[in-house]
């Protein structure tokens, strides 16, 4: 079985594997930030391509460019460069047994992640002496303009990205590195998610949600459970997102006077938005029980002749790895390669 030790003699062999499939996924990694580099160089591009169109089409168009660089060509890059089928895409993603016990973990994986999530907005709110809390929530820069734009984004949020993503770290990234420990490869995946969403708020947030789906994926050896409570986690912040787009709520958030039919619908918003706090107060009680017995949910392990200290550092020493770290940080602060390709591609200087 897959999950039993190897032996002694495996070990060398096991090295030189594991080796090499660090380099394939620095190389998926390098692969994947250059894109997203390209694609915000080349923003300035589609925008001014998209600019005399009516508001809803071009969101509509920024979104498709959006999915198309940030999901779809990094899935079919993690399909040729991680080997991993894309059937997995296309009726891969089956109901495992323990399904209803996997989604009951919901408000426990999503209480600690809005925990987390709420304590970082607060740190960069106070580095940066205050801000908008609207800014702070949509910190993706893709604030729609109108409802009808909320709602293609609310598609975007939880559909599109939750099957993509999910095929890329739970599914190829995870499957590739759980061979040599599935602590190591839940948690390797689990920052490879963190990273790319690019930029500091999200990437704590994503990365504690990326260890609990990858345990899930583990303990489920499906991607299945996964993407369902990707959805449902994203599904919240889309209808924060649709509420917000109304005119009822940002008249309300800009202290004008307010209509029956607003002042219902304002209602309606602050009764979701208690449900999702008593949810994340009670899903991280949860979480914390769970966190308790943490020895009930321990993975298992599997070539135990190496240390998962020395894994790590294999995989950070790899060359492509290192360029791939140097390309998340120039993403998620300066962003050099992409203002430069903006540059050249709009003649500026």
């Amino acid at each position: 079985m897959e999950n039993e030790e190897m032996t002694v003699e495996q070990a060398p062999d096991t090295m030189k594997s594991y080796k090499g499939d660090c380099l394939r996924l620095g190389f998926f990694l390098t692969a994947i930030m250059l894109v997203r580099e390209i694609a915000a160089g080349l923003s300035p591009l589609v925008a001014g391509a998209i600019e005399g169109m009516s508001p809803a089409v071009r969101y509509a168009l920024e979104l498709c460019y959006s999915a198309l660089c940030l999901q779809i060509i990094p899935s079919l890059l993690a399909a040729v460069m991680l080997r991993y089928s894309l059937k997995n895409l296309c009726g891969g993603f089956h109901a495992p047994k323990q399904t209803k016990k996997a989604v009951a973990n919901f408000p426990a994986v999503y209480g600690l992640g809005m925990t987390v999530n709420l304590v970082t907005m607060g740190v960069i709110m106070l580095i940066n002496g205050g801000g908008n809390i609207n800014d702070s929530i949509n910190s993706t820069g893709l604030q729609p303009p109108n409802f009808v734009s909320s709602l293609i984004l609310f598609v975007l949020l939880t559909v599109i990205a939750p099957v993509f993503e999910e095929f890329i770290f739970r599914g190829a990234v995870l499957s590739l590195l759980k061979p040599y420990g599935s602590g190591i490869a839940v948690f390797v995946s689990a920052f490879c998610f963190g990273i790319y969403h690019g930029n500091f708020q999200q990437f704590f947030y994503a990365f504690v949600l990326g260890i609990c789906l990858g345990y899930i994926a583990v303990a489920t050896n499906s991607i299945f459970c996964t993407t369902l409570l990707h959805a449902m986690f994203n599904s919240i912040s889309g209808i924060i997102m649709i509420f917000i787009s109304t005119g009822a709520v940002q008249n309300n958030m800009a202290g004008l006077e307010l209509s029956d039919g607003e002042s219902l619908l304002n209602t309606f918003y602050a009764i979701f938005m208690i449900i999702v706090l008593l949810t994340a107060i009670i899903g991280f009680i949860s979480m914390i029980k769970k966190l308790a017995r943490l020895k009930k949910y321990r993975l298992p392990k599997m070539w135990g002749e190496v240390g998962n200290g020395k894994k790590m550092a294999v995989l950070l020493l790899t060359v492509p790895v290192i360029i791939s770290v140097l390309l998340m940080i120039d993403i998620m602060v300066p962003q050099f390669l992409a203002n430069g390709i903006a540059q050249l591609v709009t003649g500026t200087v």
